[in-house]
Formats: structure tokens, C-alpha cells, sequence
């Protein structure tokens, strides 16, 4: 989106969706030098293996991104990343197949006649068909063969293969969290016990690292769990005045305040607010007005993508402790407050606890409860959608 100021056209630098890089990066220096420090280890033969958790929007896949592209051109190090979609968890081994030829160049004829002499059947790319059964072995040694078939095409003497798994959340449901790192660990496991540098990172969901330590404890240990935070106030004021200023717009001060404080730093809402700012910027300029101006655009957008989804897959008993959190004007409500607050007289612990595990509302500490974020919060109060069921 452009917008024109005394006749010159200024590009928006901000993103309105998820999974797009921004035009300016900013922050992860921490998360970047533990991913630096896990590919020194890998290199060095004590392979890492790390997953990188946090809630929708927090920028997980801008980091992987941004580690694939510090990557780049570094002599023996080979990054390959594979965006996961949703299906059955046999897909992934011709994901990992293409995007391997994809990015490393791999001549796709020697490098299928390469995985199917392994005694792996799995279908071509481009119409042909060796078979669409499920490889003839088990997951694990299937996956293992595979991986190793791609890290014998590597060139240098000490070369270490990374894998980018984007979303692993999206090929768990189908056979269980168990079942998917069972066979994602046995595989690196094998590799790296017979030499092979492989480095394993994936990004999850925020409860995805809790899966892991309910249903498989081998795998925290073998699996480094990493929490991406939110951006603090600096990483925000970065993120926002540096592009726009290339762009020969000045934010308000009070703007990048308001924005961080309604955003709390996360990447999408601040993405988000800053590019309907910016669309009213007038005279190269965006204060307060501009920001109350576009603020109800931010949030139907919000609205449209997430937030609606999100309450309409709520149940009744859900939506009425919705309603009260968003009505409610203090932040934090106990266990009691919430009961009392709806009249109930049966427990809410079992509403409380899905409401959690949707990431509907977050459990601040023993009793304690609060809406996920302050603009879900503000979407619930706008258009108090409960008030249309007659809920509350």
C-alpha cells in the first residue's frame, strides 16, 4: 500500500499478516545467538536440537527467516527450511525432498533414484509415481535414510545440514505429539550418533513444548525448549519509527507508546496497528488523531483473522466467562471472582482449563486469570459478540 505525500508516493514498510518478514527487523539478539550456539555445537559434533514455542504472531517465523538467511553463504552449513502443512505426518518426507533439492541444488533425477534405492517408496514430484504407499520401513529408519541420502550430497569436509521445521504443531494432530517426536528422534538421534552434523529447529505453538512433557519425557531432553517473548519497548520503537522514517514518516512519540501498550510488544499486533497508522499519516506525520483514526480498522482487521475465529469455537460455558472478562474492568480475576461473577453452582475448573489450552485466557498464577492479550480483550468489549447469543 502506498501513501502520497505533496505528490511522492511513500510505500508502507508494515505487514498486515502473519508470516511475512517485515521490511526492518529488530530484536531476537538473544534467540539469535542460541541458535548460533547450538549450530557451533552441531558443528563442533555435539549436535542441538531446539523448538522454539509462543503464541500466534510472536514471530517465530520471521526468526527461522531471519537464522536462515545469517546462514547463507556460510561455507558447509546448509539450511534447509521446510514450512509444514496441515496433513498426514507421511507428507514430510516429500516436503523434506523437495525443498532439499529445492535449496540445495540437488539434481532431482540422481537424488530420487538415490532415496528410493534405499528402499523408501514415496511419489515424485512433476506426475511421476514410484508409489504413494507409506515408506516400506518404519517412520523413524524411513526418515533417518532419507536424511542421511541428503547428507551424503553435502560438500566440505565438516558439513552440517539444519533443519527449519516451520509450525510443527501443523503435523501433531494426526498421529499424536508422542508419535511425531518419537520418530523425529530417533532418526536425529541415529544420525548423529553415526557422525552426521544434523541440527534439528522447529517453531510450535505455545503449548506445544507442554504436549512434549506430557506425552514423551525423552524428548525434553533431546528437544531444547525456547519461549520467543514479546519485544520490549526499545525493539518496538525500532521496529516501527526506523521504517517509517526511511520512508519520510515521523511517528508521535505517544503513538509508539500507545502501539507497544496495545500491541504488548507482540510482533502481528504492532505489524498491524502501524500499518493503518501509517496509511493516515498526514504531512508525513502520524499522532494521536491518526491512531484513534485508524484504530477501529486495526481491529476489525483483527477481528476478521483471529479473534472472531477464536471466540466462535468457544462453547456457551466459555463465551459467559468471555463476557466477564471483558466487561470487568480489572485485568486479573481469581477463581472466586469468576464463579461469583456468573453465579455458578457448579466449579468452572473444567471451562477454565480449556479456556487455557485454547489460549483463550492465560492462568497468571494459582487462581488467577486474565484474557489473553489487551486487544482480545478490546475486540470482546467493541462488539461484545456474547451479548448476541444471549450469553452474560
Amino acid at each position: 500500500m502506498f501513501t502520497m505525500e505533496h505528490g511522492v508516493f511513500s510505500m508502507n514498510p508494515f505487514r498486515k499478516r502473519t508470516g511475512i518478514f517485515p521490511s526492518y527487523f529488530t530484536g531476537r539478539d538473544d534467540e539469535l545467538n542460541e541458535l548460533r550456539e547450538i549450530y557451533e555445537s552441531t558443528q563442533a559434533g555435539a549436535a542441538g536440537h531446539i523448538i522454539i514455542y509462543g503464541p500466534k504472531g510472536i514471530g517465530k517465523t520471521c526468526l527461522l527467516i531471519k537464522f536462515e538467511e545469517e546462514l547463507k553463504g556460510v561455507d558447509e552449513v546448509y539450511p534447509v527450511r521446510i514450512p509444514l502443512i496441515e496433513g498426514d505426518f507421511d507428507e514430510i518426507y516429500t516436503l523434506i525432498i523437495d525443498k532439499a533439492a529445492e535449496t540445495l541444488k540437488i539434481g532431482e533425477g540422481n537424488f530420487w533414484d538415490d532415496i528410493t534405492s534405499l528402499g523408501v517408496n514415496i511419489p515424485l514430484a512433476g506426475g511421476f509415481t514410484v508409489s504413494r504407499k507409506r515408506p516400506t520401513t518404519s517412520p523413524s529408519v524411513a526418515l533417518e535414510r532419507i536424511l542421511k541420502s541428503i547428507y551424503n550430497k553435502l560438500t566440505g569436509e565438516n558439513p552440517v545440514l539444519i533443519l527449519l521445521f516451520d509450525d510443527l504443531q501443523r503435523i501433531i494432530p494426526n498421529k499424536g505429539t508422542n508419535k511425531v517426536l518419537n520418530i523425529l528422534q530417533n532418526a536425529l538421534v541415529e544420525l548423529n550418533l553415526k557422525g552426521m552434523n544434523v541440527m534439528f529447529v522447529a517453531t510450535g505453538a505455545h503449548d506445544i513444548f507442554s504436549q512434549i512433557q506430557d506425552h514423551l519425557d525423552s524428548a525434553v531432553r533431546i528437544f531444547e525448549p525456547y519461549e520467543l517473548k514479546p519485544l520490549s519497548k526499545n525493539e518496538v520503537n525500532d521496529a516501527i519509527f526506523i521504517p517509517a522514517d526511511n520512508e519520510g514518516v515521523k511517528f508521535a512519540e505517544e503513538v509508539i507508546d500507545s502501539i507497544y501498550k496495545m500491541s504488548e510488544g507482540i510482533p502481528y499486533y504492532m505489524q498491524v496497528l502501524a500499518y493503518n497508522c501509517f496509511a493516515e499519516a498526514v504531512d508525513g506525520k502520524v499522532g494521536v488523531n491518526e491512531l484513534k483514526k485508524s484504530f477501529p480498522r486495526s481491529l476489525d482487521l483483527l477481528a476478521q483473522r483471529e479473534f472472531r475465529g477464536m471466540y466462535e469455537k468457544s462453547t456457551n460455558e466459555e463465551r459467559n466467562i468471555l463476557g466477564l472478562m471483558a466487561e470487568n474492568p480489572k485485568e486479573i480475576l481469581s477463581y472466586k471472582e469468576i464463579k461469583e461473577g456468573l453465579k455458578l453452582k457448579s466449579e468452572p475448573s473444567f471451562w477454565l482449563r480449556a479456556m487455557v489450552n485454547k489460549n483463550l485466557i492465560i492462568k497468571k498464577s494459582r487462581g488467577k486469570y486474565c484474557l489473553r492479550d489487551r486487544l482480545f480483550k478490546e475486540y470482546l468489549r467493541t462488539f461484545k459478540p456474547y451479548r448476541e447469543n444471549g450469553t452474560y
